[in-house]
């Protein structure tokens, strides 16, 4: 949550990634190549690991597919855009929506693809990418191409910043369902510890908020996604597509017929070899994914350093 509070200021690296290819791509984050877990896909609930082909045909059985990234690894977005053109070649074609195309975008979005349903690379500019505050287009543009290639839609999922800086402020107009005591704690903490304790303590409640919203508008687009065109694949950050209280939880009242995956790609740590262990950077003892695919790390300067300096500018 914090990487995408960086990347949202301007504070995170753009990085080029390749397109997608018919083998899951080569690796180009810098950090931890040759660590043991790079490459493999791990299963939570049965604790065990799975080749990637294995992974594409759960994918290809689900009707929604949820690809959580880290925002500036070049990676996630590589294998986002590899695990999209595999469902495309089977057949599916689903609905792809955003996290970084909120609803303020839609109208531009619908005018350049009825205008250039085909060409990916104006895409970015049609949408002011650069003032977006997130990484380059060409980390996301493979895997818009791959969708407007095979002529499937593409929507935004996410709340205007309008809607957040209410949101902040005061409850939803459609309120939320509540989140049991435990779970709520859990995200309240995350939120904090993931802004490095520099938020007060009163600002807590609204970005909890924030962030359950955004849950909910993820889901309801999945969920019109999949009745429009019986299959639908989310990009967004990997804290949104956590089953225990993410995007899955709302989609299970959205549409509690459908079968989900949610796919989490995460950066190694340095000499942590478990796999299980990595649960703890959720605060759970098992991952909340139903599947992990492990990747290097992309090189990126102290995110608390980074935010300190931005919260005294503005002090300043």
């Amino acid at each position: 949550m914090l990487l995408a509070l960086l990347i949202l200021l301007g504070l995170a690296a753009p990085i080029a990634i390749p397109l997608a290819t018919d083998q899951p791509p080569a690796y180009v984050a810098p950090l931890e190549r040759d660590h043991t877990l790079v490459g493999k896909v791990w299963l939570p609930a049965s604790q065990s690991f799975i080749e990637p082909a294995e992974l594409v045909t759960r994918a290809e059985a689900a009707d929604a597919v949820l690809l959580g990234e880290t925002h500036d690894n070049p990676d996630h977005h590589a294998l986002q855009a590899w695990m999209l053109a595999r469902l495309l070649a089977s057949g599916k074609r689903p609905l792809v929506a955003f996290e970084m195309i909120d609803a303020g975008q839609a109208q531009a979005l619908d005018r350049y693809l009825a205008a250039s349903p085909t060409d990916a690379a104006g895409l970015g500019d049609a949408l002011d990418w650069d003032k977006s505050g997130w990484p380059a287009w060409s980390m996301y543009r493979p895997i818009a191409e791959a969708a407007m290639q095979a002529g499937v839609p593409l929507a935004p999922a996410n709340l205007t910043r309008e809607q957040v800086r209410a949101l902040i402020k005061a409850e939803p107009e459609k309120p939320l369902p509540p989140l049991p005591s435990e779970q709520a704690g859990a995200l309240e903490h995350e939120i904090a510890e993931s802004h490095c304790g520099m938020l007060p303590a009163a600002a807590l409640p609204g970005m909890v908020r924030v962030q359950r919203s955004r849950d909910a508008v993820m889901a309801e687009t999945l969920a019109k996604g999949m009745a429009r065109q019986q299959a639908a694949v989310l990009i967004a950050g990997a804290g949104h597509v956590r089953t225990d209280r993410g995007v899955p939880v709302a989609l299970s009242r959205e549409a509690p017929a459908a079968k989900v995956l949610s796919i989490a790609f995460l950066e190694v740590k340095d000499g942590e070899t478990d796999p299980a262990a990595y649960g703890g950077l959720f605060d759970t003892d098992r991952l909340p994914f139903d599947a992990v695919w492990f990747t290097p790390r992309a090189e990126r300067e102290d995110q608390c350093e980074a935010l300190k300096r931005h919260l005294e500018r503005k002090k300043g």
